[in-house]
């Protein structure tokens, strides 16, 4: 699957026209694509997880990857909320052709099937991130121990590094696993 987060954020900063970017072995942009470059792209697109087709209108964006039996794709609204296709894969012309009337900024594609707003899904803590939050915490705060049971041994400098190294290891630990007790309090009252 294509790593979303990294173009959810990227914001086209030209204004209104739409940038067409494609992940394969590397990364290519477009200004402003026509219909042949769009379906260039995503027959292009094979069903490795970094591969993927984004196209962007300033702050939203439609993107779609490959699976095992066709294509799946997501946009995000002008409200910031992030959509997924409900059904199961589309095939490869139906991707094109939503992908063609986004580019002509006809709506119409949304009429082709049901969209499940997938946002707060994606803003999850999962329960590796909470591990790696423990993790990190308990690594920053040995850190601090170490640094300072050997100070006299290793000298100021090295105490104030692994102190500091420990101090954002361990802070990094803790504002996870915060960030996964607020959600799942959020997730409790509803």
């Amino acid at each position: 699957m294509c790593n979303l987060f990294a173009h959810a954020e990227s914001v086209n900063e030209r204004g209104r026209e739409m940038l067409l970017e494609v992940a394969l072995e590397e990364t290519q942009t477009i200004d402003n694509p026509h219909d042949a470059a769009i379906a260039a792209a995503i027959s292009n697109l094979r069903g490795e997880w970094r591969h993927c087709v984004v196209l962007r209108d300033d702050k939203l964006y439609i993107s779609t990857f490959r699976e095992e039996d066709g294509f799946a794709v997501t946009y995000k609204d002008q409200f910031g909320r992030v959509y997924s296709n409900e059904r199961g894969p589309f095939s490869q012309d139906v991707v094109i052709s939503i992908f063609q009337a986004y580019n002509r900024r006809d709506t119409s594609w949304k009429n082709q099937t049901l969209w499940k707003d997938i946002t707060d899904e994606l803003r999850k803590v999962t329960p590796l991130a909470l591990f790696i939050a423990y993790v990190l915490t308990i690594v920053g705060a040995a850190q601090i121990l170490f640094g300072y049971l050997l100070r006299g041994i290793l000298g100021k400098m090295a105490f104030i590094i692994l102190t500091v190294m420990g101090l954002l290891f361990a802070s990094a630990g803790v504002a996870l696993w915060l960030l996964w007790k607020s959600a799942s309090r959020r997730d409790r009252n509803g």
